[in-house]
């Protein structure tokens, strides 16, 4: 994995802003260890099949482990920034719940730098072969909550995400919530009011705002968050140069979610960043 810096920029981006490699040469080694988890959501008889080894596929279980473990060592080679790193050891478990199968993964290495993307990988690469050997039976299971949940080493020492979260939510934290969203209403009656779960997707694209292409990418996105509960307003096309008025009427109609898309290149007409920075 490529170094993090102490401060709060990107370790990865060059003076120009340009993706590179961090040279950690510098950097002495130390004991590394990180552990991922994921979760795969199946049917309950799925899980029964899993138990008894009786899918179509058979050692299903056993494959997906192997997968994690060997994914873990090709991560270098999967996530282009990456430093090669010499595992010490990798494991993965799986524990079947009623309806899923809950993936942890825990990478070691004695390097100049962490360890925890190849535990992530550990357990995308698992989920996957998982998937793929259940989807003769459930094609609709899903993989996701893949997180990072503890790391050691480095100049950074320890980090949990369970007493992260502790941390934020302490009384006088920076991070706590300042107040919930009712209370935010009391405090302010003129405050809109957000539509909870709606959505709109605003795409900037001045060739398909004038018909020139047709639109693929908001209706993906749309798809998206409709899987994901999010009733849609619509998808909403503008020029490049329309992008900030778009922005504004989509954000008076107080939906959830805004999703933009588009308008992000160096071209003096791409002005979404400026758009959503105007509002945030």
């Amino acid at each position: 994995m490529g170094a993090v810096s102490d401060d709060s920029t990107l370790s990865h981006l060059d003076a120009d802003g340009r993706a590179r490699m961090v040279d950690v040469s510098g950097k002495t080694a130390s004991v590394r260890r990180a552990v991922a988890s994921g979760r795969y959501r199946t049917r309950a008889d799925v899980i029964a099949l899993l138990r008894d080894d009786a899918l179509p596929k058979a050692d299903v279980l056993t494959t997906a482990r192997l997968a994690g473990i060997g994914g873990a060592k090709r991560t270098s080679e999967l996530i282009p920034l990456c430093h090669p790193l010499p595992l010490d050891a990798v494991t993965v478990d799986l524990e079947l719940e009623a309806d899923a199968v809950v993936i942890t993964a825990t990478a070691t290495t004695t390097g100049r730098t962490g360890v925890e993307m190849e535990a992530l990988t550990a357990v995308a690469v698992a989920g996957l072969t998982l998937h793929d050997m259940v989807k003769a039976v459930d094609p609709a299971g899903v993989l996701g909550e893949i997180r990072l949940l503890e790391k050691t080493g480095g100049v950074r020492g320890p980090w949990s995400r369970d007493r992260a979260a502790e941390a934020a939510a302490a009384p006088g934290s920076d991070s706590a919530p300042r107040s919930t969203a009712a209370e935010s209403a009391h405090a302010d009656p003129d405050r809109p009011t957000v539509r909870p779960r709606t959505g709109i997707v605003l795409v900037s694209s001045t060739r398909a705002a004038v018909g020139e292409r047709p639109d693929e990418t908001g209706p993906v996105i749309a798809e998206w968050l409709a899987g994901h509960g999010i009733a849609v307003d619509g998808v909403v096309v503008v020029a490049d140069a329309g992008v900030a008025d778009a922005l504004q009427a989509a954000l008076a109609s107080t939906p959830a979610v805004v999703i933009t898309t588009g308008g992000t290149g160096p071209s003096p007409s791409d002005r979404t960043p400026e758009a959503v920075a105007a509002v945030l």
